[in-house]
């Protein structure tokens, strides 16, 4: 059984977009005419859920009908949407008895493929939306992400990101709808945190005053330094390189009782042995 994906019902939808240029490189033959709303259904797959306020759309529809067909493909007698599920449902509101369509038959892959594709093309489209989107393909029908990228006319990389963002819970993701936080590197690095009450914790601090990804990417870096020391048993470790980088020296500091005026000392001394060629090494 396929398994059941597609956005959470906090995510918002935005508008419809048409898909005349990807139609018309498609090779089966379409077929545009009225088709009365009674017989035309939702798509089971379709990744929005929340079509925001209708009422205007409506009107508009009474007023000039619609200027763009839904694209629909027929199903059990019936005919189920493509694309354009806002514009039926305006219609619908507005009592509108047929609605012109343009009928496409397609496979279930493919019609969930243009589904995606319209949604992407939509410049409003938010992250969130896109994300869950390319999931559905990813998941439902294996499609790899490059084959994903290829389908879509993005690369491989920001497949692989945008998909990565739908690992963060729900939670956070509604808090982040919330802020309208919209950046993908910003949710990349909020996702790579170790868990949901870190991650809340960063959006929490995020509402008193935004920032950029680095804060998420300098709290993570710190928390994994600290790990570090904990397995060593603590100490200190840092690196100085010269401004030509012709020298690079580390140092590694065992003792958890250190400050500044420790680490200027055992420098000094060393400059000091230096300069007497008390280290056999040095000796030139």
């Amino acid at each position: 059984m396929a398994r059941k994906v597609g956005l959470p019902d906090f995510v918002k939808s935005k508008y419809d977009n048409h898909l005349v240029d990807e139609i018309s490189q498609r090779t089966r033959t379409v077929v545009i005419r009225n088709i009365p709303t009674q017989k035309i259904i939702a798509n089971a797959l379709q990744p929005r859920k929340d079509f925001g306020d209708l009422i205007e759309l409506s009107e508009s529809i009474k007023e000039k009908g619609i200027l763009e067909p839904v694209l629909v493909r027929p199903k059990n007698g019936q005919f189920e949407i493509i694309a354009g599920e806002r514009r039926c449902r305006a219609a619908k509101l507005a009592e509108l008895k047929e609605i012109p369509c343009i009928e496409y038959d397609v496979a279930d892959n493919e019609a969930l493929e243009l589904s995606i594709i319209e949604n992407i093309q939509r410049k409003d489209l938010d992250i969130f939306e896109q994300a869950y989107s390319l999931k559905s393909l990813n998941e439902i029908y294996g499609y790899t992400h490059q084959d994903i990228a290829q389908k879509i006319g993005k690369s491989r990389v920001t497949v692989s990101e945008l998909i990565r963002v739908t690992d963060l819970p729900p939670n956070v993701i509604r808090q982040c709808i919330e802020l309208n936080i919209t950046s993908k590197t910003f949710l990349l690095e909020l996702v790579k945190l170790e868990n949901e009450d870190e991650m809340l914790e960063v959006l929490t601090n995020y509402s008193e005053k935004p920032f950029s990804r680095d804060k998420i990417k300098e709290k993570r870096k710190g928390e994994e330094n600290n790990k570090e020391k904990k397995t060593t048993g603590g100490g200190l470790k840092f690196n100085f390189t010269t401004e030509d980088k012709a020298v690079k020296i580390k140092f590694d500091i065992k003792s958890d009782e250190m400050d500044k005026e420790k680490i200027i000392e055992i420098l000094e001394k060393l400059i000091a042995d230096i300069k007497e060629d008390r280290i056999e090494e040095l000796s030139l």
